[in-house]
């Protein structure tokens, strides 16, 4: 059975941002940091905060989110085992942009921001990781802010599901049909920046037109 310090290498080996190393470095790696667990319900960076590491999610799962008048929340994205965050803040040394708070019981690998910058320099492809990531993070905020602000609210769903598949599938979503995870309508609602009762409305209308599938767990797209 694998114990829990092959675990970690394996799950930084098929990150992105590290998977340009060698099973050496990768193991050199899992030694200069440290794992911490939280509980579902709880903060694991707040908005503000002194940006000093970057965390690597080992299981759980997790929302960054930031909050407005009177409690609302706007989902900014949902992440699980195999993302990283807290990056943004490790190469501007500005405060933390966002809140980020544990959906479930969550474990992460943190690795310190001047530990990982050192080890940058000796490991330059690592950088360059850093900066195809960074990219894509620039571009799915564009398709997001594009949508919010070009699309209904049947679109915007339709928008955030397929940003989720192409997620989850590493790359490009070109499939006729995708399948995600379910999510509540009042997760979906945070997503998009609408309510839980225009999300059900707008759900029950993609669903009696077809474009849309419900299931125990999963929704099903069709494009």
């Amino acid at each position: 059975m694998e114990d829990r310090e092959d675990r970690i290498e394996n799950i930084i080996a098929n990150a992105r941002i590290f998977g340009s190393l060698s099973s050496k470095d990768i193991k050199a790696l899992a030694g200069m940091g440290e794992k911490r667990r939280w509980h579902k319900g709880q903060h694991i960076i707040s908005e503000g905060d002194e940006g000093d590491a970057l965390y690597l999610m080992l299981s759980g799962k997790i929302k960054v989110v930031l909050y407005g008048e009177e409690g609302r929340e706007i989902v900014l994205s949902i992440m699980k085992e195999g993302d990283i965050f807290g990056e943004m803040a490790l190469f501007d040394g500005e405060p933390r942009s966002a809140n980020v708070e544990a959906v479930e019981d969550t474990e992460c690998f943190i690795i310190q921001g001047s530990t990982l910058l050192e080890y940058i320099k000796v490991h330059p492809a690592v950088a360059l990781n850093f900066l195809s990531h960074l990219s894509r993070r620039l571009r799915e905020a564009d398709r997001k802010i594009g949508g919010l602000a070009l699309l209904d609210v049947c679109g915007r769903i339709a928008h955030t599901f397929l940003d989720i598949a192409k997620k989850a599938s590493g790359g490009a979503q070109e499939k006729k049909v995708v399948s995600i995870e379910r999510l509540t309508h009042e997760e979906i609602a945070a997503m998009i920046g609408s309510s839980r009762e225009v999300v059900s409305r707008a759900l029950k209308k993609m669903t009696q037109e077809g474009y849309v599938k419900i299931e125990k767990e999963r929704f099903i797209l069709h494009i």
